[in-house]
């Protein structure tokens, strides 16, 4: 039950033309924050599905990135999915996730991409979009996702 609802909801993503497939390492990469002397630390990306938490399978990490490749083979765009354990120093899963997806994309314009972010400890979700793609994923549309698909699985355990 749980990889059909993850399915599901990848799915219902590519319908609106998302997609993503990149190989890194899982060494850290650093951000400097801008203005300050801080530096703060983003997990690198192990693949589309960057689960941190480890609360996904192989066999659904291997399903969704199957999933992923085959879409970005038709598209321009990227999906990234994370799941993550902490935000810190961060106060809001939105303002993380956005920085996290400027830093894996170092810098370069993610216009086309979109990460889907959650957590099972914190309970929280979060669907970040390039400018491009705000037009078919719009962030109310994101929302209900959020609140009546993914919530909802999350509630019965399925991730």
């Amino acid at each position: 039950m749980q990889l059909k609802s993850l399915h599901f909801f990848i799915f219902f993503l590519l319908i609106f033309g998302l997609s993503s497939c990149r190989e890194f390492t899982s060494n850290a990469v650093k951000l400097m924050a801008s203005g300050d002397s801080a530096t703060l630390v983003f997990p690198a990306p192990l693949g589309s599905v960057s689960d941190f938490e480890k609360i996904l399978t192989t066999e659904q990490i291997r399903s969704l990135d199957s999933i992923i490749i085959q879409h970005e083979q038709r598209t321009d765009n990227k999906i990234s999915i994370v799941i993550v354990k902490s935000i810190k120093p961060y106060n809001s899963l939105s303002e993380y996730s956005s920085d996290l997806l400027d830093n894996w994309e170092n810098g370069e314009n993610h216009k086309q991409s979109v990460l889907i972010s959650f957590s099972e400890k914190m309970k929280e979700a979060e669907i970040i979009t390039g400018s491009s793609l705000r037009k078919k994923l719009s962030e109310k549309e994101s929302k209900r996702i959020i609140h009546k698909t993914m919530e909802a699985e999350f509630e019965n355990g399925d991730y």
